[in-house]
């Protein structure tokens, strides 16, 4: 065990022990924001049959420059299936979206001839044919969402129209969360007490990474009590995330109790600011996070280690954050230097250049700015590396 990690290290070292969960066969309306578990492909094509793109009529393209008129004999509508014939010298009216006759390789425009009792003239032949082919959009049997890919509003479209109704994802990880403190209640805090708000922010964390909140508790600072929370939880848990109790104070008896359920530690300590006594362990295929009290270090440091293991668990093949250059908008000073610290940032656009600023103590971050650890003071102007919160 390497106690002076990195934070590139440590979400290395979490991710390598973060497999997929199983596969699970879900619906296609549910699946929006899910991850692919195996690659779907188009069990049609799009169109699957000739398709008219123009309100117009279709004939035989050699036909046009004969100049003859050509009684119209039939019309088809989108959405219709009855097989049309068309024999030489005639059309047949067509809407956009009709399946057009075979032996016709020409749709007319409506407005590029002249209809008059039943029978079309003035023909203008285009360049265009203005029928979609078979496979235009997709072929048959295409990939239209990769395995490890996240799926969008605009995959279920092109797998619902290509004939899909369910695809193929792995399961939401489950995630248990436990808060420590003799401080924390639940409701109705009398003086000296403070309500455990960590409980929330982290289930609305853990939603926005694709996960589910199986369980959370808070939890008084006694060994007893935060070992008995431990084993109850982390039973229907595939990853167990604690706050609080992680310094050197008297008080902080999270690694005690992870080592009394018989979870292997992986690092107890990371060259990082927030999040120096900080810890992760695995017992099983579970993951246990000791993350410190404070919500803005709780935020900071659940996007750059929790929210990838959670990504992993679901299939994502590459879940590290999205980085980025931007421009500081204003100077950001921290107090200690020596180790990387975080800080949340505001991200803009403007002049067509991506600025970032500290975000306020109220604000929800939109990125995380890496301040280097030989830094105590960035300038306005400078260009900082960023995460992006949403990835």
């Amino acid at each position: 065990m390497n106690n002076q990690l990195d934070l590139d290290q440590a979400r290395r070292l979490i991710v390598s022990h973060s497999p997929a969960l199983a596969q699970e066969e879900i619906p296609l309306l549910a699946a929006c924001g899910r991850i692919c578990a195996r690659s779907l492909t188009a069990p049609l094509a799009i169109p699957h049959f000739r398709q008219s793109a123009m309100d117009g009529f279709a004939l035989r393209r050699e036909e046009c420059a004969e100049g003859r008129p050509l009684p119209i004999i039939s019309e088809i509508a989108a959405g219709s299936t009855r097989e049309h014939l068309v024999s030489p010298h005639t059309a047949i009216r067509i809407m956009t979206g009709g399946r057009v006759p075979d032996g016709c390789n020409q749709v007319i425009p409506f407005e590029e001839c002249r209809e008059s009792k039943g029978v079309l003239s003035e023909i203008q032949c285009p360049h265009r044919s203005h029928i979609r082919s078979v496979g235009t959009d997709v072929k048959k049997g295409h990939v239209i969402v990769t395995a490890g890919e996240v799926i969008t509003p605009g995959h279920m479209h092109l797998a619902a129209t290509a004939g899909a109704q369910s695809i193929r994802v792995h399961a939401r990880p489950r995630a248990a969360i436990i808060c420590t403190g003799s401080e924390l209640v639940d409701a109705n805090p009398l003086s000296g007490q403070v309500i455990s708000g960590n409980r929330f922010l982290l289930a609305g964390l853990i939603s926005q990474s694709g996960g589910l909140t199986s369980g959370a508790a808070t939890v008084k600072d006694d060994i007893a009590a935060i070992t008995s929370s431990l084993e109850e939880l982390s039973n229907k848990a595939d990853l167990v995330i604690t706050t609080g109790g992680m310094g050197p104070g008297k008080y902080d008896l999270v690694s005690q109790a992870f080592d009394k359920i018989g979870v292997t530690i992986h690092y107890r300590v990371l060259r990082l600011r927030p999040g120096k006594a900080t810890l992760f362990g695995t017992r099983n295929n579970t993951l246990f996070f000791g993350l410190p009290g404070p919500p803005p270090a709780v935020r900071l440091l659940f996007h750059e280690l929790v929210h990838p293991a959670l990504l992993a668990l679901q299939g994502r093949t590459k879940p590290g954050p999205k980085s980025l250059r931007a421009e500081l908008s204003e100077e950001l000073a921290i107090k200690q230097k020596g180790l990387l610290n975080l800080k949340g940032g505001i991200l803009t656009l403007a002049n067509g250049r991506c600025q970032v600023r500290p975000a306020g103590r109220h604000e929800a971050a939109s990125c995380i700015i890496l301040v280097p650890a030989h830094r105590r003071r960035l300038k306005k102007g400078e260009l900082v590396t960023i995460h992006l919160t949403e990835w």
